[in-house]
């Protein structure tokens, strides 16, 4: 009896074993799976998970591409700053060597920073506190040179301008955080902006940053360096006439474009008023506005030269024909039709000098709507003209189906229709250039590391007037800057100078205003040697409003100061052909 217990005893104990080691073996079978799932299966999924417990990711700013004028001189650069922050986990790693390190970095960062013990002090309790923002050149090189632990150096890039307010409607500005809001600072920001820099800071066990310890994960690139089509001396030289027109003549605002009427290189591009980029947030919004491309003007009898030549190019007047300009006054339309001043009998050529309403008006007619209307969308008139700055407006010319029977009485002479001043010049160079429509642009060329780009503005071109008509508008409009035309104020002696006036009447309130007007002025240097054209627009000038008294000699001061800097000499067998003619006060209309 007694073994059979015993036996019984032995076998509930082999099996209370057994069921042990099954157990055991499950619980090691299922931990064992899982060991594998995490670190086989998912072992992607946690290493992350792990990456992110343990350093925190830090993005650094990347150094923004220069700016250059067409010669290399730099126009916009981005220069690294540094700001200064405490390390608390090194300045608590210094403290077990050595006690009194706390008290001797607050009086060696007191010592360089001119900050007082105290404020340092109330800082440094603060994990991760910032110092102080954009050290000066001085402050930065002594904390390297004195290798402090215990600080950490972080680096951004700040926008500089070294030349101030010069081409600051081509340049725009940036934001505080590096990113392009204006000009050419915005149209070209993804080219500028570079590559941010990415890496990972450590943090201790309570998740405080080691800032000391850290990981690079995207090193960062500087973007790319542009540079411009314009001349920074031709800029300095617009600017400086400009100026003095804006206050000479009480202007509202001013406007001035130089360009290469063969290519559409834009050499200078200025407004008044004007801002500085380094402060943008100094100046009122409208001072930042770039008026060359964004405001909307009539352009008045500047416009005469598409009626012109569209008349010429279809053959349906000649420069020699007789038209009939009723003395300055013609009933047409149920409206009266006036010039400035009154006119008999005029060829279509003295029609175009004398800038006749009455004429311009006639020839259109001959002409018909719709022709006139072809010839304006030729000349780019109604759409943008696709010049690289942002916020250009596509200006006004209404569908021919919504032209009323007024509209060929008032389009041909620049009514009716709204502008901006590089259409404007981009429609005068083709007369220049013998013909050819040009892509306005100002990026002449991309560069970064070795690399050059060069972009295809310059090869847009398209034909749309024969040459033959270029070269007839060409010798009218050079007789515009004769004493007979409006533009005498234009000439320069020795030279042989293009060009056409406008003085166009604001509307306010749906009106014609008789005391608001834009003076305009754009010509165009008759040289094989250079292909320089100017845009003067004045907008509001007081007491006198006419393009020949306020654009025209604006347009000869930066023409002559041109010519002078490209060292283009005048031709001897023109020097001494005339004398500049100034006006009698009596006289002012024939300016307009």
């Amino acid at each position: 009896m007694e073994e059979q217990k015993q036996q019984q005893n032995k076998d509930i104990f082999i099996f209370r074993l057994r069921v042990a080691k099954g157990i055991f073996l499950f619980m090691f079978f299922i931990i064992f799976s899982f060991l594998v799932k995490i670190q086989i299966v998912q072992s992607e999924k946690y290493a992350g998970k792990e990456k992110k417990a343990e350093y925190r990711k830090i993005v650094e700013p990347s150094q923004r591409g220069n700016i250059y004028d067409r010669n290399g001189k730099i126009l916009a650069m981005s220069i690294p700053v540094y700001s200064v922050s405490f390390d608390t986990w090194m300045i608590n790693y210094k403290r077990k060597k050595d006690p009194s390190y706390p008290e001797k970095l607050k009086k060696k960062l007191s010592e360089i920073l001119g900050i007082e013990e105290e404020e340092i002090e109330k800082k440094m309790k603060k994990p991760y506190s910032m110092i102080k923002r954009e050290l000066t050149l001085e402050e930065y090189k002594k904390i390297k040179r004195e290798k402090i632990e215990g600080i950490t150096l972080t680096k951004k890039y700040k926008r500089v301008y070294p030349y101030g307010n010069l081409a600051s409607h081509i340049l725009g500005c940036t934001n505080i955080d590096g990113e392009g809001i204006e000009g050419i600072e915005l149209y070209y920001n993804g080219l500028l902006r570079g590559q941010e820099g990415v890496y990972l800071v450590l943090k201790d066990g309570s998740g405080k940053l080691i800032p000391s310890i850290r990981k690079i994960l995207i090193a960062g690139q500087k973007g790319k360096d542009i540079y411009l089509t314009i001349d920074a001396n031709i800029q300095f030289i617009v600017e400086e006439e400009i100026e003095k027109g804006w206050k000479k003549f009480n202007a509202k605002s001013i406007s001035a474009i130089v360009m290469n009427s063969e290519n559409g290189e834009i050499l200078a591009m200025a407004n008044r008023p004007d801002f500085d980029p380094n402060h943008p947030g100094k100046f009122p919004p409208s001072y930042r506005r770039n008026r060359a491309v964004t405001d909307l003007f009539e352009p008045g009898s500047v416009f005469k030269i598409v009626t012109a030549t569209a008349v010429i190019e279809e053959n349906v007047i000649s420069p020699e024909d007789i038209i009939e300009c009723e003395n300055g006054k013609w009933f047409v339309r149920n409206h009266y039709i006036h010039d400035v001043h009154p006119h008999k009998k005029l060829t279509f050529e003295e029609v175009i000098i004398k800038s006749s309403n009455i004429g311009t008006v006639k020839a259109a007619m001959e002409l018909g709507e719709k022709k006139l209307y072809e010839y304006c969308r030729r000349f780019g008139f109604g759409e943008k003209s696709g010049i690289d700055l942002p916020g250009e407006i596509k200006g006004i010319l209404r569908p021919l189906n919504m032209w009323s029977s007024y509209s060929i009485t008032a389009v041909p002479i620049g009514q009716e229709v709204g502008i901006n001043s590089v259409q404007g010049i981009r429609a005068m160079a083709v007369l220049a250039n013998g013909g050819y429509l040009v892509q306005p642009h100002l990026l002449k060329e991309i560069k970064y590391s070795s690399r050059k780009i060069q972009p295809s503005f310059s090869k847009k071109r398209e034909k749309i007037i024969s040459e033959r008509t270029a070269f007839v508008m060409e010798k009218i409009l050079e007789k515009v800057v004769s004493p007979e035309g409006t533009a005498p104020l234009a000439y320069i002696p020795g030279y042989r100078i293009c060009g056409k006036t406008g003085t166009a009447q604001k509307v306010e309130n749906g009106k014609y205003s008789m005391t608001k007007f834009v003076a305009s002025f754009i010509g165009f240097l008759l040289d094989n040697r250079d292909k320089i054209i100017i845009s003067i627009n004045v907008d509001e000038p007081q007491p006198i409003h006419y393009g020949g008294l306020v654009a025209a000699p604006i347009f000869r001061n930066i023409m002559l100061r041109i010519l002078q800097y490209k060292n283009i000499p005048p031709d001897e067998k023109l020097k001494g052909e005339r004398k500049i003619v100034w006006y009698r006060k009596n006289e002012t209309e024939r300016y307009h």
